[in-house]
């Protein structure tokens, strides 16, 4: 098989630059039967200039059944060579329409390996540096080549004479109505006739064009889609679920799975809308893939928003908003930024635990979210509220209550006591700024804070003055998070003691004798033991086990029809406990991430930070400050479950976090942390 990288460039690589968004990181066109036909018509288009087939009006025919070896092209190929079927070039679009996820799976992949595109977390994909600041690629042949959209574009804008593949792309962007996305309304009409005429100058393009086009109206071969009635839960069906009672969403959620399938109605409404739940391995690929065209999380956070005075936020952006906030963020939100702040972090860390003496009992959710707080304020927003974090949390935790879930009236965000602690909320923007002006910033590494508010000073009607509070809440709230998710990691590692040493060695590695390692040291080998733990942890019992969209667009999810408006539940972390992907899913098992098992990788399995579009922008930099607060605990403190025979329970509101019978004995202080 011939690798990508060595492969020319197909036509269905270039048709999907041809697509990409560069302002929003999505493809312009929404996936779908036309969408299909289009990159099924490329890769026949490429099947023809390869000299493998050829057609008349009647018929595709072989001329050459060798492979290509290439894997875009030969499964077709194959299908063709080994068929008894007298068809035409209509009925093998439609054919190779079948496979067209597949297609353009393997064409993304293919730009990536090529560094032609850049993968960014979330779903998105942009030209990459060097591509952008060139306009130019490498091809097979290590000849330079102008990027597709240029180059097609000037053609058509230009008077340009194009080759046969971009005659091709032309004629296939021009079937599916393309340049009325890539082109101004005005050039669009001007230059009509025009993509007309170069739609029709290459045979192949004319023949392959014809029969997408004909493909899209009178489908020969398309199958209707018969979808199938949602089922109806009522709350009886939700109570038979007995881990409901122990707070074990995603526990519970596997098992409404198993009885009633992917895809089921809930017996209660949102803001008067049905609820509907997504689950399974299938759906969250579905989600992954497909969201960003159907879904908007606007609406369930929007409450959340006006709380703080804001009207636009990260999480409650879509679409090219969203893209440009997180594309602009990325570098803040990044590993590498918080490896330049790791002493601030071991400081920070030790400063906390140096208060835990031995024989001292603690609540582990209250103290570790304490605990990871301290880190935030200071790492994170580079100001110290330790004095009223407490009451900033408590405030965050009932806007999420009343707002986001719902569980409490909205009222009870405006008691004396909420109105109190919401003045903190403007005491930590007020600081923030006071701490964030140049003189006092000068010589200081930047953190998230500055992120925003140069995102603010470079484009106040992007993100104005009033929006700015939220994202600096969001911080804190962050704490609840990790320090939930910190909890879960500890208690396992307690609970393993033979997981709790192998990890005190990998930190005596790290940090014995007063080393004070850097971020290239916390490589996947130095720490192997406490990565696989934390992602155990994570995968057993993941804080966020699920989120809310408003479906805007009406869709189909495994077979079933889910109307617009509809509230979805997706339950991204039910798949954890699904026996299918993961041996033995009740067990703690940190193997399950070796290389040679891998679990996880089976797609939509396993899903800790979210899905699609919204994933969590800063998963890398929590699994590196998980990890350096698991072992810095490790590698000072050995922590005991109190009471022993305490079995784990769950308060799964706002976010999933152990419940307060978690207790944590501090049964011995290995290696004291000096003042």
């Amino acid at each position: 098989m011939i690798s990508s990288v060595q492969s020319p460039i197909r036509l269905a690589e270039e048709l999907i630059l041809l697509m990409l968004n560069e302002q929003s990181g999505y493809l312009e066109m929404v996936p779908g039967w036309n969408f299909s036909c289009v990159m099924a018509g490329a890769v026949i288009a490429d099947l023809a200039l390869e000299d493998r087939i050829d057609s008349d009006l009647n018929r595709l025919y072989l001329t050459d059944p060798t492979p290509t070896g290439d894997s875009l092209l030969d499964p077709t190929l194959k299908e063709i060579a080994e068929s008894r079927e007298t068809s035409d070039m209509q009925f093998w679009i439609e054919r190779t329409a079948g496979r067209s996820d597949e297609i353009v799976t393997t064409t993304l992949d293919r730009l990536v390996e090529r560094k032609i595109l850049d993968y960014e977390s979330g779903g998105f994909w942009g030209l990459s540096r060097s591509v952008s600041r060139s306009g130019t690629y490498q091809t097979s042949d290590l000849q330079i080549r102008q990027e597709a959209k240029a180059r097609v574009l000037s053609v058509i804008l230009n008077d340009d004479i194009p080759d046969p593949g971009d005659a091709i792309l032309i004629a296939l962007m021009h079937t599916c109505g393309g340049f009325k996305l890539v082109l101004s309304p005005e050039d669009y009409e001007e230059k009509l006739e025009r993509i007309e005429t170069l739609s029709k100058l290459d045979l192949i393009g004319r023949s392959v064009a014809s029969a997408v086009r004909d493909s899209t109206l009178t489908p020969k071969t398309r199958r209707v889609i018969q979808t199938k009635p949602i089922p109806k839960l009522g709350f009886t069906d939700i109570l038979r679920q007995r881990d409901f009672l122990s707070g074990n969403i995603p526990k519970a959620m596997q098992g409404i799975f198993r009885e009633h399938g992917p895809v089921v109605q809930l017996p209660f409404k949102v803001r008067k809308s049905t609820v509907v739940a997504l689950m399974g391995s299938d759906t969250n690929q579905w989600v992954n893939k497909y969201g960003r065209f159907y879904l908007r999380s606007k609406d369930y956070i929007q409450d959340l928003e006006k709380a703080f005075g804001a009207t636009r936020t990260l999480p409650g952006m879509d679409g090219a908003e969203h893209y440009r906030m997180r594309k602009t963020l990325q570098g803040a939100y990044s590993r590498a930024a918080l490896g330049r702040r790791l002493p601030e972090l071991f400081q920070q860390c030790r400063q906390s635990l140096s208060r835990w003496n031995e024989g001292d009992i603690f609540v582990a959710a209250t103290a570790f979210k304490n605990h990871v707080s301290s880190q935030i304020s200071h790492i994170v927003i580079g100001v110290d509220c330790s004095h009223y974090v407490d009451e900033l949390l408590e405030y965050e935790h009932r806007a999420l209550v009343t707002q986001v879930q719902g569980a409490l009236p909205k009222f009870m965000l405006r008691t004396p006591k909420m109105k109190r602690y919401a003045k903190r909320v403007r005491e930590l923007q007020e600081a923030i700024i006071a701490s964030h002006t140049p003189a006092q910033r000068r010589g200081k590494p930047p953190d998230i804070a500055d992120a925003f508010l140069e995102l603010h000073k470079n484009d106040p009607q992007f993100l104005p003055e009033t929006d700015i509070t939220f994202p600096f809440v969001a911080a804190m709230v962050a704490s609840i998070y990790l320090g939930s998710g910190l909890a879960f990691a500890v208690y396992s590692m307690a609970r393993h003691p033979d997981l709790y040493e192998k990890i005190q060695r990998e930190a005596e590695a790290l940090f014995g004798n007063g080393r004070v390692p850097e971020a290239k040291d916390f490589s996947l080998e130095s720490i192997d033991v406490t990565h696989r733990l934390c992602m155990e942890s994570a995968r057993l019992y993941p804080v966020i086990p699920w989120q809310l969209r408003t479906v805007m667009n009406e869709c189909i999810v495994s077979g079933y029809e889910i109307p617009a408006k509809t509230m979805l539940l997706i339950c991204q972390t039910a798949s954890h406990y699904a026996e299918d992907l993961f041996k033995d899913p009740l067990e703690f098992d940190i193997d399950r991430y070796l290389p040679d098992r891998g679990e996880h990788t089976t797609p939509g399995a396993y899903a800790p930070y979210g899905l699609g579009t919204h994933t969590c922008l800063g998963n890398r930099w929590v699994e590196l400050q998980m990890a350096v607060n698991v072992l810095l605990i490790a590698h000072h403190l050995k922590l005991e479950v109190t009471p022993a025979d305490y079995k784990l329970g769950f308060n799964p509101f706002p976010t999933s976090s152990p419940n307060r019978k978690l207790k944590f004995r501090v049964a011995e202080v290995r290696n004291p942390i000096r003042s």
